[in-house]
């Protein structure tokens, strides 16, 4: 299904938002913003955001405002060694990442109360991996304690990064060419959609200078060779996968055969966006992850 226009979601309530931290098992402090609506439904799941590489919590900022405003209680945080978080003992993996996904979740819900996730690109990565991991630890079911999944611009396997480019990540040259506003935006050009306002653009060029350079290679390094789809079939929960018509980063292709491998799931494809969907189209990621918190799907 390609969308070209959606609706926004209606704000029926006041927004307050408050601050958390989660320590990992590896002494890991991952920084937390909880948003929730002036009436919360204790009904409802809760809505669990999860950014990519180079990135950090504030890339949600419309996305959780939208959602809480409608009635839900979302929650973002800072991956290790991004923005507010510490980088912890161990190394950034995507297992790592999993379970650092996975103490988050068991710092602000209890184990009765279901969430829905949503991972950009890396945060993806995380929460499939995350995913597929309850499911084994629930017995081949992750429907139980995970509701839904919404997967923007990310994908299961293919996405190894060359060499050249994850030395790239870690040079002080390239950090020092991303402070300057106008060639930052220029070298991050392929990872926008070619109508992307100038303040998504803008956005995206702050995290990425503002994001240590050690992180940066550490987190493109991680999915050398990285292949889930074996966990795929496992994870029975409703997904929604959302694609940009134009992301040169994690192509088309492989959100479709993302969604072709997961046992139930729908594509989405935004017309004309690119890999920084979060920051171009906001308000699909919103209405869709409402949908599957309301609608059951």
């Amino acid at each position: 299904m390609t969308i070209t226009e959606i609706a926004t979601l209606p704000a029926r309530h006041a927004v307050t938002a408050t601050d958390h931290t989660a320590t990992t098992d590896d002494h890991a402090q991952l920084a937390i913003s909880v948003h929730r609506p002036g009436e919360p439904d204790p009904g409802r799941p809760l809505v669990l955001l999860v950014h990519g590489w180079a990135a950090s919590r504030t890339v949600w900022h419309a996305t959780a405002h939208q959602l809480a405003a409608a009635g839900h209680t979302v929650a973002s945080y800072d991956q290790r060694a991004h923005a507010s978080s510490t980088a912890g003992r161990e190394p950034i993996s995507i297992d790592r990442l999993a379970r650092d996904l996975d103490a988050v979740v068991g710092t602000l819900t209890t184990p009765e109360r279901p969430v829905v996730v949503v991972g950009h690109s890396g945060g993806g990565y995380a929460a499939l991996a995350w995913a597929a991991g309850l499911a084994a630890r629930q017995g081949g079911s992750s429907s139980k304690r995970l509701r839904g999944l919404v997967l923007v611009s990310t994908a299961s396997h293919g996405q190894s990064t060359p060499a050249s480019e994850v030395k790239m990540m870690g040079s002080e040259l390239f950090s020092r060419a991303l402070r300057t506003p106008w060639l930052g935006r220029r070298l991050l050009g392929g990872t926008h959609g070619p109508d992307a306002k100038l303040t998504a653009r803008e956005a995206n060029r702050r995290l990425f200078a503002a994001t240590p350079p050690g992180t940066r290679a550490a987190c493109f390094a991680s999915t050398e060779e990285m292949d889930l789809r074996a966990g795929l079939a496992r994870i029975t929960a409703p997904t929604v996968v959302i694609t940009g018509t134009e992301d040169k980063i994690v192509k088309p292709e492989f959100s479709q055969a993302l969604a072709s491998a997961l046992p139930d799931a729908e594509l989405h494809r935004i017309a004309g966006a690119g890999h920084m969907v979060p920051l171009e189209a906001p308000h699909h990621v919103a209405r869709h992850t409402h949908l599957l918190v309301t609608a059951g799907r």
